[in-house]
């Protein structure tokens, strides 16, 4: 394939941190390494309470939107539209790649590069909607605006049910799952486990059971000691001591620490807030055990990073994250909170099969979830977009009245 410019657009970028944040970077990081040039597009997050500085390898264009809300990290604007269509005719792309299909940044970023630009346009839909009353008032007002998107990646078989019901299944939808970089995340060598684990004070009996994540209902963060704490009362005095640890932040921090508090008694719990890339990997290499408690995961880049460092996962059935474990050889897909303690409680026992799990998760995710692999696989979607894309679409409607109206001021 001949290089491509390609506009990466979302709400969703840094200084912000998430799943989508972190599958933009390292997707782009990946174009690059491809010979690509990538452009992330996303609002200015001039309400976000830490500086950002973009010492990226490749353009962060951050357009100012009228409206910004600080709550929903979301901007729109007249100003914001002017701004992408004068990026646009500047940079000239060959395709435009949003991610999320509900963001408000995103849609309009779509609209504009397909309706008014005429740059065929992919969307990457990260998660479920949320089917609830005063949601679906709104789907018919979606579907427009979903309707200049050529084709959607669903990052999971559930995600791609999910996205049916929402566009009525009149575009293409592809299946491509999330990624990581197998070359970071990865199992640590004998030294580097001691290492780990020294710097959270694990013993050599504890088995460590981990819970990163943003502490909010629907994370479930706030479960984790509970299930563990039951977990222990399985296990019985005098067998292996069950050590939680947990890093994040969020709305629910204090409910965290008051359960955390709760259960000392019965499991011994290491608390910290959010931490960076490399601190995140030396607390996978410290773990024996990582629990997903999200009962509806739509993926999940932390079952994916634990896996890789060879670290089992626990993870709930019924969402995205179904894809990604291997029930009983990478880790265990579990029904509720007791079969999860049932789960921790077997692994905690059964060295053997802790070994196995060890052992095969890591060959699971570069077989299937390898950056090396994946961004091939999106780059497929380009070019059957690109080559598939019509004549030049009809500008939108108020953007031919904006002409108009310039025509007669110019008489």
């Amino acid at each position: 394939m001949e290089t491509l410019k390609i506009a990466l657009a979302s709400d969703w970028f840094y200084p912000k941190i998430g799943g989508i944040e972190t599958h933009i970077q390292e997707l782009a990081y990946n174009l690059l390494k491809l010979g690509h040039e990538p452009h992330v597009i996303t609002h200015d997050y001039r309400k976000f309470p830490s500086r950002f500085e973009d010492n990226f390898p490749f353009p962060v264009h951050r357009l100012k939107g009228e409206i910004y809300n600080a709550k929903e990290h979301v901007s729109v604007g007249v100003l914001l539209i002017h701004q992408a269509n004068k990026l646009y005719k500047r940079e000239k792309f060959d395709i435009t790649h949003v991610h999320s299909i509900y963001s408000p940044f995103g849609i309009i970023i779509a609209n504009l590069s397909k309706g008014i630009r005429d740059v065929p346009t992919v969307a990457t839909n990260h998660s479920f909607f949320e089917w609830r009353l005063r949601r679906e008032v709104w789907l018919p007002l979606l579907r427009y605006a979903l309707k200049r998107i050529d084709a959607i990646i669903a990052v999971s078989r559930a995600v791609a049910q999910d996205t049916e019901k929402v566009v009525k299944k009149n575009k293409p939808i592809y299946i491509i799952p999330n990624a990581v970089d197998v070359g970071f995340w990865r199992p640590p060598d004998h030294e580097e486990r001691v290492r780990a684990r020294r710097m959270i004070g694990a013993e050599p009996f504890d088995f460590v059971v981990f819970a990163p994540g943003r502490f909010t209902e629907r994370k479930r963060i706030h479960e984790v000691p509970r299930i563990v704490a039951n977990a222990s009362r399985l296990l019985g005095p005098g067998k292996r001591r069950l050590y939680l640890v947990i890093t994040g932040d969020g709305p629910l921090a204090d409910k965290v620490r008051d359960e955390a508090r709760r259960y000392s008694d019965l499991i011994r719990v290491y608390l910290n807030g959010f931490v960076d890339k490399r601190m995140m990997r030396n607390y996978y290499w410290a773990a024996d055990l990582t629990i997903v408690p999200s009962r509806l995961e739509a993926f999940s880049i932390t079952a994916l990073e634990s896996m890789a460092c060879g670290v089992p996962v626990i993870g709930y059935r019924g969402g995205g994250i179904e894809d990604l474990i291997l029930d009983s050889v990478t880790g265990f897909l579990v029904r509720d909170d007791a079969d999860a303690a049932e789960k921790i409680a077997l692994l905690a026992m059964n060295d053997a099969l802790h070994a196995s799990m060890r052992e095969k998760a890591p060959y699971h995710v570069a077989k299937n979830f390898s950056w090396d692999k994946v961004i091939y696989w999106i780059l497929d979607v380009y070019k059957t977009v690109i080559d598939s894309a019509n004549p030049r679409e009809q500008l939108f409607l108020l953007y031919r009245a904006w002409l108009g109206l310039t025509r007669l001021w110019r008489r």
